[in-house]
């Protein structure tokens, strides 16, 4: 035999060799179960299974069985694409030998839950004996992100996780065709690789860019700043002199008769320092023009009191003709502790009576209740404006049938330092009970109604409505006197005198009906109410419920209802027809807590405070016409009665009362009287406020 016989026999042999390995590797590709694609091995060639080389990396191995090199996938003389061997649940031909599965890029993961192809039988990070079949068991997928670079940290060959389909051989030609169409794959594999290893790499870089940036879920909270807001200046408008009304009687500009000869009107105010602190500026200024009035300030010492000691400052009766402003500095962190209240009393003419009111801080939103329009009274509304910016005025009017629409109750304009009158009659005429809700856009506005009542050529009373609390379920009015019951039925009894008898009035300005309940403390306790004190009032109307079956006393009305109301008590005094009477308005006032400052009238007032839910207690000061601060006394509260305090009882003679409550919630009032008919009610002033902590806003 001939060396090239030789040669050509040996070659032959391996040729023979080789071609049955092929065909041993098919049929096992073809019966062996294989799970899908767990883990991923970077992109790169493709070794022949005719030319196996040792891997570095563990686990990843050819479907032959025979290990593959780290980085590269083991096939049966064909590589396969992505799209062909690696897209589980498609069906893939039966054709060929079986493959590796093209490997994801580094750090993306395999498309996973998806069957292998008969005939790409191998998956990364899975083996397949080579003597036979090796049994499968179930394992979940792991996430993307572990994943992504599993391979490197695996120690072995991990398990198939699940069964593929099974195919029967194939034929050799049918493995050289499939050989050769999985070429051209493969090409077009390699495209599709590089475009998405880019795309990956483009991700990659603005995650990183994020990461360092701080945006999403790495990013750090940033917390909001808050700013101490010091306290700002206290501002309190006095109402204008009441004067009776002539010429125009329907309009926005009310012309006014000259006042009767005993006609008195006069603004009492009063500063207090914080302890162991100068008196802050105050003092008292034409709201029209700024021309000063008095400075409560004026005379002090610029020396610093002793520690614990309060300076303070009064002014008593300085006369007005017009509306007043009272200014007051803050006193420290604190708005100075500062009021002032407007007095207006006649022994004569058709404005016979008194009438007594604080000095208001303006605002956006007020509500009034209590007018009346009827034959016989006048109620004029007086908008003013203390700001340097211009007001804009709607009028919401609500009467005794519901909604009032009058011309001319929308855009009134109130310049600043100017004060503007509206005749409530010439926008709701004949209303037996009205309230008024005011809303101001741009400066602030303090509004009063000024109430006085003719009947035939008897003075029936004047009075100074002031606001009231804005509409809620739950109201408190204190400080409503009601005289002997007998003699206002007896009165009432005469010919336009109906007006005179005692009632709650309730506005209801939403769109549902109201139930009310009532309870009235009285100095004894609760007062039971005729029919239990339950009320039907409904929606977008005014409803007077009465109140004459009182017994004569002071008492406190607690308002509860399932809609929000506005209300107000209407009491009168006087029992002779030929002397005439007077008329007083007590509006639903707010909780009391610290640093009420309540400046006397130029009458007789009484203070009045409840405690409707528990027993508390209340400290009053007494300061004098000299500023100077009285001992404290402190006044003990049953639950449910109302307690009456004359300033007298506090020691020498009193202009203004501190007050500070503890306990359950405290409520007060002053009920002013003078002469034999002479009547008025007064709600206690809030309490001074503090400087306020406000967000910064943070923004781009």
């Amino acid at each position: 035999m001939s060396t090239e016989s030789f040669g050509g026999g040996r070659r032959a042999a391996r040729q023979r060799e080789k071609d049955a390995a092929d065909r041993t590797a098919a049929d096992t590709a073809s019966t062996e179960d294989t799970a899908p694609t767990e883990d991923t091995a970077p992109a790169g060639d493709t070794a022949s299974a005719r030319e196996a080389v040792p891997t570095d990396a563990a686990g990843d191995t050819a479907s032959t069985g025979v290990p593959a090199a780290a980085g590269e996938s083991a096939a049966t003389g064909n590589t396969a694409s992505p799209g062909d061997s690696e897209s589980a649940g498609e069906p893939a031909s039966t054709e060929g030998r079986a493959s590796a599965s093209e490997p994801a890029p580094s750090g993306e993961p395999a498309p996973s839950g998806e069957p292998a192809s008969p005939e790409n039988t191998a998956a990364t990070g899975s083996s397949a004996a080579a003597d036979g079949p090796e049994k499968t068991q179930d394992k979940p997928a792991d996430p993307p992100i572990a994943a992504a670079g599993k391979a490197d940290r695996a120690e072995g060959p991990a398990p198939a996780s699940g069964p593929a389909p099974a195919a029967g051989p194939a034929s050799a030609s049918g493995a050289v065709g499939s050989r050769e169409r999985k070429r051209g794959s493969a090409r077009r594999s390699t495209g599709r690789w590089a475009a998405g290893i880019l795309l990956l790499g483009c991700t990659g870089a603005v995650a990183a860019g994020a990461g360092v940036a701080g945006i999403g879920a790495s990013a750090q909270s940033v917390e909001v700043p808050f700013a101490e807001v010091p306290a700002g200046p206290l501002t309190g408008v006095c109402p204008e002199p009441l004067r009776l009304l002539s010429g125009n009687v329907a309009g926005t500009d009310a012309e006014f008769s000259a006042e009767s000869t005993s006609a008195r009107s006069v603004v009492n105010a009063a500063v207090l320092a914080a302890a162991g602190t100068q008196l802050p500026a105050a003092g008292l200024a034409k709201v029209a023009d700024g021309a000063s009035l008095a400075e409560l300030s004026a005379g002090t010492s610029d020396t610093p009191p002793l520690a614990g000691t309060r300076p303070g400052a009064v002014v008593r009766d300085r006369a007005v003709s017009a509306a007043t402003l009272l200014s007051a500095e803050p006193s420290g962190a604190l708005q100075a502790t500062a009021g002032a209240g407007m007095t207006y009393t006649a022994a004569d003419g058709d404005l016979t009576g008194l009438a007594a009111a604080n000095c208001q801080a303006p605002a956006n939103d007020l509500w009034l209740v209590g007018a009346r329009t009827a034959v016989g009274a006048t109620a004029v509304l007086q908008l003013t404006n203390p700001s340097q910016t211009a007001a804009d005025v709607d009028l919401e009017l609500y009467g005794t049938a519901g909604p009032v629409d009058g011309p001319g109750s929308r855009g009134i304009s109130v310049g600043p330092g100017q004060t503007r009158n509206v005749v409530l009659a010439g926008l709701a005429a004949n209303q037996e009970s009205l309230a008024v809700h005011v809303r101001s856009s741009g400066g602030p506005v303090a509004a009063v109604i000024s109430q006085n009542i003719l009947r035939g050529l008897t003075p029936g009373g004047v009075e100074l409505i002031q606001p009231t609390t804005a509409p809620q379920p739950a109201q408190v009015i204190s400080g409503v006197r009601i005289q002997n019951p007998e003699t206002t039925r007896k009165l009432a009894k005469e010919d336009g005198y109906a007006s005179v008898l005692p009632s709650l009035q309730v506005a209801v300005p939403g769109a549902s009906d109201a139930v009310v309940n009532l309870r009235v403390f009285g100095p004894a306790g609760e007062v039971q109410l005729e029919g239990g004190g339950s009320y039907n009032v409904a929606a977008g109307t005014v409803s007077r419920l009465p109140l004459d079956s009182l017994p004569e006393g002071t008492y406190t009305l607690d308002i509860s209802a399932d809609a929000g109301v506005a209300a107000a008590a209407v009491f009168s005094r006087g029992s002779d027809p030929e002397k005439g009477t007077d008329v007083g308005v007590a509006a639903a006032g707010e909780r009391l807590g610290s640093e009420h400052l309540a400046v006397l009238p130029s009458a007789d007032s009484v203070l009045s405070f409840t405690a409707p839910d528990g027993a508390a207690e209340v400290q009053l000061t007494g300061v004098t016409a000299s500023g100077d601060l009285l001992a404290e006394k402190t006044v003990k509260l049953g639950a449910g009665s109302v307690t009456e305090v004359r300033p007298g009882d506090l020691g020498g003679s009193v202009a203004a009362v501190l007050v500070h409550a503890t306990g359950a919630p405290v409520f007060g009032a002053q009920s002013v009287t003078g002469g034999e008919t002479g009547i008025s009610a007064l709600t206690l002033p809030r309490g001074n406020v503090g400087g306020s902590r406000v967000q910064v806003g943070v923004g781009y």
